[in-house]
């Protein structure tokens, strides 16, 4: 921990342990049982703690660390790059998305990992692939339509089977309840969709995607979530082109 680059990265790991554990300077110090001098030194970067003192620090605010190895950033630029331009994802989903006729005169949009793809990412889109849908009669009826015909299948979130035998806007809207958070699961065409609906204004908030068959919409790069590690890491990647782009 001896570069400058450390110190930097100790003093704002030290200062946001402390920030979240809600405790002053003298606080943590006689917690840690060192002096409110040292803590204020490490914070600035003036002082590069031991490895035990780092430690005793953060157990302190309440805290641990936990070190994993991950690839180098140059080495995620260089995937991300040597992907520019590769349209896979859109034309893959874009063929789907004419087949769940009507589908494109909603305002729906792609979500989480199958945006980021969709978005430039080098990930590869696997079921389920999220799903919004603008809360409303005409996706109400969208949906209807499809269970209606047999050409899907709606399970919702936290049942084990789909739930048959729904022909009316009233059953699928009732149907749609059942889920957790109102989601379910969608199965058509040989893919799986998990769908939510959410406040039309949400789904608005897209970015047009053209695939061979279709024009998609995704969420923006900046409201994508995800628990993967190794997509976690593309999106701030792409996150930070983007913001370096519009600089």
């Amino acid at each position: 921990m001896e570069n400058e680059g450390a110190q930097v990265n100790v003093a704002r790991l030290v200062r946001s342990a402390r920030y979240d554990a809600k405790q002053t300077q003298a606080g943590l110090a006689v917690r840690a049982g060192v002096s409110r001098g040292t803590v204020a030194a490490i914070e600035t970067g003036a002082r590069s703690p031991s490895w035990e003192m780092l430690s005793s620090l953060l157990a302190a605010a309440g805290k641990q660390m936990r070190i994993e190895l991950e690839p180098l950033d140059d080495d995620v630029r260089r995937t991300v790059a040597a992907h520019a331009g590769d349209t896979g994802a859109a034309d893959d989903l874009s063929m789907t998305v004419t087949l769940m006729e009507g589908l494109a005169d909603l305002e729906y949009r792609f979500e989480g990992i199958a945006a980021a793809a969709l978005l430039g990412a080098p990930i590869a889109v696997a079921d389920p692939i999220e799903l919004a849908l603008p809360d409303g009669p005409e996706a109400v009826a969208w949906l209807t339509g499809l269970v209606r015909t047999g050409a899907a299948a709606v399970t919702p979130l936290g049942r084990k089977y789909p739930l048959e035998g729904v022909t009316t806007a009233e059953g699928v809207a009732r149907l749609i309840e059942l889920g957790e958070g109102g989601r379910f699961s969608l199965e058509i065409w040989l893919r799986t969709f998990a769908v939510r609906f959410v406040p039309a204004e949400d789904t608005r908030r897209a970015v047009l995607v053209a695939g061979e068959h279709a024009t998609l919409r995704a969420q923006p790069l900046h409201e994508i979530e995800t628990t993967d590690r190794d997509a976690a890491r593309v999106l701030r990647l792409l996150r930070e082109q983007a913001q370096d782009a519009r600089a």
